[in-house]
C-alpha cells in the first residue's frame, strides 16, 4: 500500500476512529500481477464477499463478480454493475430472490446450481420467461455445496427436457487457504476427468470451468506468500494448460486479490499495567477485526504505530486488547513497539478482505466503523460514515 502517514492521520481525524481504510491501486496492481502471472487466457472472477466496498473497484480489471446472497445483488444493482459481468452464486436461492434477480438480468448473467432443487428452480422460471439461463452445475468436493458427479451427469445426459437453462460449465470451490499447490493439482485432475466423462457418457463437451482457488495469503509476521509466488502461478498456469479438458478457464479469487489492500485503524484509548504486564485499550477490537488463524492475539500482524516521529524511547512490550466485555478480545497478545499513550493510533495492515467482515459486529452495540477509499489520483474518499448498530439490537415496544 502507498498510501502516507500523514493521509492515515487525517483520514482518522475527519472520519473517526475504528476506521477501514482500503486502497484500491493496489487491488487492480493485485490484478495485474495475478494476469501477469497466469497469462490472459485464464478470466479472474472478484469474489464480492471478501470486500463489497471494492466491487464497483474491481470492474476495470476482472471478468466477473461472483454474487452469494439478495443482499450481494442488491449492491450490484445500486452500483449499476451490468449483468453480464455477474456470477449468481451462493447456497440459497429463494424464488422470490431469483425473481428480483432475473428481473435485473435475464438471460445475461451467469447462475450456478447448488441442488438440483436450485436447478429445477432455474429451469422453472427460465422457461416461465422464455429464456434459456446460462447454468453452471456446482461441483461437490465432498462438503455440504454442490451436487456429486452422478447428479449433475444426469442431468446434463438429459438436458433436452429442460429448455430454460443452457449448461454452461462447471463451478467448483473446496475451501480457502490453501498454501500447497498439490491440493489444487488433485483438484484440476477431479475436474478433467469429471469432463472427460461428461463428454463420453453424455456427450457434452463443457464449454467453461468457474474455479474457486482458495488461494491462501500470509497475514502475520514473518509470513510471506507461498502458492500466489510468480513461480508457484506460473506452475498453477501449466497444470491449467496440461488438462486434457480445452474451453474457458476462470478463476475465482477474493482474499488474494485483497487481502493487502486494506488497513484497520484504531486509537489507543487507555494504557495499564496489571501486575507489571502493558496493557493498550483500543476503541476498536476482533468484533471488527478478524485475520484467519488468529487466536486470542498469538500472532503478530503488521502494525503500524502513528504517529511514527514521535518518543523514540525504549521499545516495551503491550497486549493490544479491544473495547469488548471478554477476555477473549484481544487483538495481539504481545506487542513490541514504543512506548504507547492514549490518541496514538494503530493500523492494522493486510486487512482488506475477510478479516474486517467475520468479526462479532453487532456484539455489545458498538458502532460500525466509518470506510474510506484511497488511490493517488482522488486520494481519501469516503463511503461509509461511523453507523450505529444500537437500533438494531433495540427491540420495539408496542
Amino acid at each position: 500500500m502507498k498510501i502516507r502517514e500523514k493521509e492515515i492521520c487525517q483520514a482518522a481525524e475527519a472520519f473517526g476512529t475504528p476506521l477501514y481504510i482500503f486502497d484500491t491501486d493496489a487491488l487492480l496492481d493485485r490484478f495485474r500481477y495475478f494476469r501477469k502471472y497466469l497469462g490472459e487466457e485464464i478470466s479472474l472472477t472478484y469474489c464480492m464477499k471478501t470486500n463489497p466496498f471494492l466491487t464497483a473497484e474491481s470492474l476495470p480489471e476482472a471478468s466477473r463478480i461472483e454474487v452469494c446472497s439478495d443482499g450481494e445483488f442488491r449492491i450490484c444493482r445500486t452500483l449499476k454493475i451490468p449483468p453480464e459481468r455477474l456470477l449468481i452464486s451462493g447456497v440459497l436461492k429463494r424464488e422470490t430472490d431469483l425473481r428480483e434477480i432475473l428481473d435485473y438480468c435475464g438471460n445475461q448473467a451467469l447462475y450456478t446450481a447448488e441442488s438440483p432443487a436450485q436447478l429445477e428452480l432455474l429451469n422453472h422460471l427460465g422457461e416461465e420467461r422464455g429464456l434459456a439461463l446460462s447454468v453452471l452445475p456446482r461441483l461437490t468436493s465432498g462438503s455440504q455445496f454442490g451436487m456429486d458427479e452422478d447428479t449433475i451427469l444426469s442431468y446434463i445426459a438429459n438436458r433436452k427436457s429442460y429448455p430454460g437453462v443452457e449448461f454452461r460449465g462447471i463451478h467448483f470451490f473446496s475451501g480457502t487457504q490453501k498454501h500447497r499447490l498439490a491440493k489444487h493439482r488433485k483438484e484440476l485432475l477431479k475436474l478433467d476427468d469429471f469432463c472427460r466423462r461428461l463428454e463420453q457418457e453424455a456427450g457434452f463437451r463443457v464449454p467453461m470451468i468457474e474455479y474457486g482457488s482458495g488461494f491462501g495469503v500470509p497475514y502475520f509476521q514473518d509470513q510471506e506468500e507461498d502458492v500466489t509466488t510468480p513461480e508457484s502461478l506460473g506452475e498453477f498456469q501449466e497444470m491449467v494448460h496440461s488438462m486434457t479438458w480445452k474451453g474457458e478457464f476462470t478463476l475465482e479469487m477474493g482474499r488474494a486479490l485483497a487481502y493487502d489492500t486494506g488497513l484497520y485503524i484504531t486509537k489507543v484509548c487507555d494504557v495499564k499495567k496489571n501486575n507489571g504486564k502493558n496493557y493498550a485499550i483500543t476503541d476498536g477490537g476482533i468484533h471488527q477485526l478478524h485475520y484467519d488463524g488468529q487466536i486470542r492475539g498469538m500472532y503478530c500482524p503488521e502494525v503500524q504505530v502513528l504517529p511514527e516521529e514521535m518518543n523514540r524511547e525504549e521499545k516495551q512490550h503491550y497486549s493490544i486488547c479491544g473495547s469488548l466485555c471478554t477476555t477473549n478480545d484481544i487483538l495481539i497478545g504481545d506487542f513490541e513497539c514504543r512506548p504507547l499513550q492514549a490518541g496514538d493510533l494503530l493500523a492494522f495492515g493486510r486487512a482488506g478482505a475477510y478479516s474486517v467482515y467475520e468479526g462479532m459486529s453487532l456484539f455489545l452495540s458498538h458502532e460500525l466503523p466509518g470506510v474510506v477509499l484511497w488511490n493517488e489520483d482522488q486520494g481519501i474518499r469516503p463511503v461509509r460514515l461511523q453507523t450505529q448498530t444500537y437500533p438494531l439490537n433495540t427491540p420495539e415496544i408496542r
